[in-house]
């Protein structure tokens, strides 16, 4: 797969994959965000995988996951995250974590990401 960086007055990128309800890519300043809805579970973790590997590949600003709109994430997306984050550091870029609702927040939590998540989200609850 490849993504190519738009700029950044874009907005909308493209629907991304074959799974709509779950991804989108937008760009955001020199950034990418990749917004995810619904249930991101071990399902989706091989489409999840090809997504950020597309967005790290194009090697261009940091990138930022949107989970205002998930409602439950097990350990492949943890896992999914954990490595991105790697991948990212590895080339002076950063990986954020923005709006995750109660239970995505937990379990990042749990697995000791939170540092990852944007800080007014860890803030407000």
């Amino acid at each position: 797969m490849a993504v190519m960086m738009p700029p950044p007055s874009a907005g909308p990128v493209a629907e991304v994959g074959t799974v709509p309800r779950h991804r989108v890519l937008f760009s955001e300043g020199t950034g990418l965000v990749v917004v995810l809805r619904g249930e991101i579970d071990v399902t989706a973790r091989p489409f999840l995988c090809r997504v950020m590997s597309g967005v790290i590949a194009c090697g261009v600003g940091d990138v930022i996951v949107d989970l205002a709109n998930v409602t439950f994430v097990d350990t492949a997306f943890v896992r999914v995250l954990a490595i991105a984050q790697r991948l990212l550091e590895r080339d002076s870029r950063r990986l954020t974590v923005r709006s995750p609702s109660r239970l995505p927040l937990r379990v990042l939590e749990i697995f000791g990401l939170t540092s990852l998540v944007e800080i007014p989200q860890l803030v407000q609850r």
